[in-house]
């Protein structure tokens, strides 16, 4: 009977399988023996969560469990949080931040949801405005969440060799000049998810300086960067200026399963969410929000990321890459791209027979993972596919996964290799 009834196009926009839907699905039907290459979520660090079984027993100790579990916190989060996190933020960004321009979220894919919806679409004045991706491929996430179609303009990196078997994309800020659509808000992951590049300070500026000759504002997701949980292996900074809305994660140090984050704007900004979180969830959840209040207040999270988090992904980053080197070499053509950030590799192939989406049921089916590169990329109106040469992969698994799930990549597409 349900499936007669009609949907709106609300409805029906989710009635197919979208990118970020089959990756969540994957991540949660695993086989046992399956390398799990394809996800985003943060390794097991025991270090890390011995920090979480302190603040919660310290919750159980002090009684707070009554306030946590027991009562709604207002839409605009815990004071107290907020303080905190605006007195963090005003230290690391080196600018005066105040409690009214942080917002408490349901993690950083709802904020990004809600802002994307703010500033993309149908306008009042009759205009239709677009999200635009000033360097692709960028995350998965963002592609699915405007609720009006044909909603990004992008531009694509400028592809730069930095060794033998390495390459970055570069912002190429010649190429905004032929951005003939009206748009609404620039959007930046940085580090950048699936690629792993950090945009240097002089690229932030740039498309600042983009943004603002358009007035629109510049969104960028901190969720595998700055304050926490810091997994940048350059000398790359926070950086906050006038015009930018930045959103942040508790996430990727540890707690995917809380679904906390936090977002920095303009007043105006802040309101806006806290009233559409109203609407959409009544609060934020409270365990979240306590959890960080005591996390940064005590100091961990400098010491988690600077001293744990970061030294453990880089020590992943360098066995995935003498895997891949050591599995591959003379049997692919590969480049994988600058890993400055992020838990990711993005591997792009040459001389392939089948595209990756086309190879990717038989890697599932012998059990290994990887998201293909074509889910990074906007749909087109004239149909152009990017990404079928391309592969994002985690390395924020255990090693044996790493190095098995690599050779089960190597053996599989070597057999479309030319």
């Amino acid at each position: 009977m349900g499936e007669d009834f009609i949907f709106s196009k609300f409805g029906a926009k989710f009635r197919n399988q979208t990118g970020i839907g089959q990756l969540m699905e994957d991540l949660g039907n695993l086989s046992p023996g399956v390398s799990m290459l394809g996800g985003g979520s943060p390794s097991l660090i025991p270090e890390v969560e011995e920090v979480w079984r302190k603040i919660l027993n310290k919750f159980s100790v002090s009684g707070a469990w009554d306030s946590i579990l027991g009562k709604y916190e207002t839409p605009t989060g815990k004071e107290e949080t907020l303080e905190t996190l605006a007195s963090l933020l005003s230290s690391e960004t080196g600018t005066s931040v105040s409690k009214d321009q942080i917002a408490i979220t349901n993690g950083s894919q709802n904020a990004f949801y809600l802002l994307l919806n703010f500033y993309s679409g149908k306008f009042e004045d009759g205009t239709f405005k677009k999200i635009f991706l000033p360097v692709l491929p960028e995350y998965i996430g963002y592609l699915d969440q405007p609720i009006d179609p044909d909603s990004f303009a992008y531009s694509f990196g400028k592809e730069v060799v930095t060794s033998e078997d390495g390459f970055r994309y570069e912002l190429d800020p010649s190429s905004f000049d032929q951005i003939q659509e009206d748009l609404g808000c620039v959007v930046l992951s940085r580090p950048t998810n699936p690629t792993g590049r950090v945009a240097k300070k002089e690229e932030l500026q740039l498309i600042l300086k983009f943004a603002r000759s358009r007035k629109i504002p510049f969104l960028l997701d901190n969720a595998y960067g700055f304050p926490f949980p810091g997994i940048v292996f350059s000398d790359e900074k926070l950086f906050h200026s006038e015009g930018m809305v930045q959103s942040f994660s508790f996430s990727k140090i540890g707690l995917p399963g809380v679904r906390t984050g936090f977002v920095l704007g303009d007043p105006e900004i802040i309101k806006a969410l806290n009233k559409a979180n109203a609407v959409l969830n009544l609060a934020g959840g409270n365990l979240g929000q306590y959890i960080a209040l005591e996390f940064v207040k005590s100091g961990e999270w400098f010491k988690l990321s600077r001293d744990i988090v970061k030294p453990y992904y880089l020590k992943k980053r360098e066995l995935a890459i003498s895997s891949i080197r050591r599995e591959w070499k003379g049997k692919l053509k590969y480049r994988i791209h600058e890993s400055e950030g992020a838990f990711f590799l993005w591997v792009q192939f040459a001389g392939l027979r089948k595209k990756i989406c086309e190879i990717y049921p038989l890697l599932k089916e012998k059990g290994v993972i990887i998201v293909p590169g074509k889910y990074f990329y906007p749909v087109t109106k004239s149909g152009d596919s990017y990404g079928e040469d391309s592969i994002r992969m985690s390395f924020a698994r255990e090693d044996s996964e790493i190095q098995e799930g690599i050779r089960k990549i190597g053996e599989i597409l070597s057999t479309y290799a030319d």
